[in-house]
C-alpha cells in the first residue's frame, strides 16, 4: 500500500507539471534558433540538453550538448539497438527461451527479479527492458546474443564508432554506475535517431506501452510499468528511455510525433524527476511551437530518365526513395532552398544495388537533408537481341 501511495503522489506531481507546461499551454517562441545565440535556457534544471528533428537530425536547440556525463539507463538505447539488430538478422527470435545466469540474476537497480536458472522468452525479456528498464533482463539478453555481457559491451562500443559517436564509452549494458562509462546528449540523440530509423515501428510499439505483464498465468505474475510517465499523459510521446543513478541524476530521452514531424529531446543530470519533466516538456513545446517539416521533393519524384541499352526496359526513371524535406522556423521568413542530385551510373548496371545515388537539399551552403535515389521499377539484364534491336533503332532514328 505504501508503494502505491508513493507512486500516486509521484504521478500527481508529473501531471501537475504537464498541466503547467502542456503542449496547449506555454509557447516558446525565439527569434534566433540553433546551437548558438540561443536567447533563453529551455532546460534550466539540466546540465546538458539537446533537441533534434528525428528524420533529418537537424539540431533545433542545444545546451552544452557535448558535455560527458553518466547516461544511467539511457545506455539501454544502444542495448535495444543491438537486440533489435539481432532480431532483424534472425540471430535470435522472440520465442527463443533464455536461461538466466547467476550473473544476470544478480543485477541490482530496476529489475524483474530473475531467478538463477529461470527461463523466459526473448519477447518477455525485451518487454522488461523497453518498458520497465530491467537490468537483469538486459544482461540476460546480452548474454543470449553475445555469450557474455563483456562481449556485448564490445559490440556496443563498436556500434558507437560506426555511428560516429565521439564522446561515448560503454562499460556495461545497463547503465549501472561504472568508471569511464559516459555519453553526451548529442550522442544519445544520434543513437536514438539511428534506433528509430532502423527499427522505429517495433521500438515504438514497445516503448509507448505504459504497462504490461510477464510470467502471466503463474503465481509470480509481474507488473511492468513504464518508467517514462509522459507516454501515458502526453499525446504523441511514445518513447524512449529514462535514466537515474545517484551519479547521473535524472535523465530522459523522449520522442514525440505531431503534425507529421517527429522530434527527439535529451536532458541529462537534472536534480529531480519533476525538473527533468519540466525541461523535457519545455523542449517539446518549443519544437512544435516553432518548427514545421516542409517537403522539398515527395518520395517517388522523377529526377532523371536513364537510357540504358543493357537493361530491360531500356528507359527507366530515377526517383527519390524518400521524401526530401527541410525543417523550417515558422516564425522566420523561409530561406530559399535548392536541391541537387548525383547518380552513380555504374551502380545502375548492378541489379543488386538498390541505391544508385542521392538527392540533397541545401539551405545556403548547409545540407539539411539527403535521401537515396532508386530506379522507379525493377529492371533486368537485357537479352542480346533486345540490345541489338535497341542499337539499330538509335542508328536509324
Amino acid at each position: 500500500m505504501r508503494f502505491f501511495i508513493c507512486k500516486l503522489r509521484w504521478t500527481l506531481r508529473v501531471l501537475l507539471i504537464i498541466s503547467l507546461f502542456g503542449l496547449s499551454g506555454i509557447s516558446w517562441k525565439i527569434a534566433v534558433v540553433g546551437e548558438t545565440n540561443v536567447q533563453i535556457d529551455l532546460a534550466p534544471h539540466s546540465k546538458s540538453a539537446i533537441l533534434i528533428e528525428a528524420e533529418t537530425g537537424q539540431v533545433l536547440y542545444a545546451k552544452d550538448p557535448d558535455l560527458k556525463l553518466a547516461p544511467a539507463s539511457m545506455t539501454k538505447i544502444m542495448t535495444l539497438k543491438l537486440i533489435f539488430d539481432a532480431l532483424k538478422q534472425k540471430r535470435i527470435n522472440l520465442d527463443d527461451v533464455v536461461t538466466a545466469s547467476e550473473y544476470a540474476a544478480g543485477m541490482g537497480g530496476s529489475q524483474i527479479y530473475l531467478g538463477v536458472g529461470e527461463q523466459m522468452s526473448v519477447r518477455d525479456l525485451l518487454k522488461s527492458v523497453g518498458i520497465a528498464s530491467a537490468n537483469d533482463a538486459a544482461v540476460a539478453l546480452s548474454e543470449k546474443i553475445s555469450g557474455s555481457e563483456a562481449n556485448f559491451v564490445q559490440m556496443m562500443n563498436n556500434e558507437a564508432k560506426k555511428m560516429g559517436l565521439k564522446n561515448t564509452v560503454f562499460q556495461n549494458a545497463t547503465g549501472l554506475p561504472e568508471h569511464n562509462h559516459y555519453s553526451t546528449c548529442r550522442d544519445m540523440a544520434i543513437m536514438s535517431q539511428k534506433l528509430l530509423a532502423e527499427h522505429g515501428p517495433e521500438v515504438l510499439a514497445l516503448t509507448s506501452q505504459y504497462e504490461d505483464y510477464i510470467r502471466v498465468g503463474t503465481d509470480k505474475q509481474f507488473w511492468l510499468v513504464n518508467t517514462n510517465k509522459l507516454v501515458k499523459h502526453v499525446p504523441g510521446v511514445d518513447g524512449l528511455k529514462t535514466g537515474w543513478t545517484e551519479e547521473a541524476g535524472y535523465c530522459l530521452t523522449a520522442t514525440m510525433s505531431k503534425d507529421g514531424m517527429r522530434v527527439i529531446s535529451v536532458v541529462m543530470a537534472a536534480p529531480s524527476v519533476n525538473e527533468r519533466t519540466q525541461d523535457t516538456m519545455a523542449l517539446l513545446n518549443y519544437a512544435f511551437a516553432n518548427f514545421e517539416k516542409e517537403t522539398v521533393l515527395p518520395k517517388g519524384t522523377v529526377v532523371e530518365t536513364i537510357d540504358n541499352v543493357l537493361l530491360e526496359p531500356h528507359r527507366i526513371n530515377v526517383v527519390t526513395g524518400e521524401d526530401l524535406v527541410r525543417i523550417r522556423n515558422k516564425n522566420q521568413e523561409a530561406e530559399p532552398i535548392k536541391w541537387i542530385y548525383n547518380i552513380d551510373y555504374k551502380a545502375v548496371n548492378d541489379l543488386k544495388n538498390l541505391n544508385i545515388g542521392s538527392a540533397k537539399a541545401y539551405s545556403g551552403e548547409t545540407v539539411v537533408d539527403e535521401v537515396p535515389l532508386h530506379l522507379e521499377i525493377e529492371s533486368s539484364r537485357a537479352s542480346f537481341f533486345s540490345i541489338f534491336r535497341e542499337i539499330l533503332k538509335k542508328i536509324f532514328a
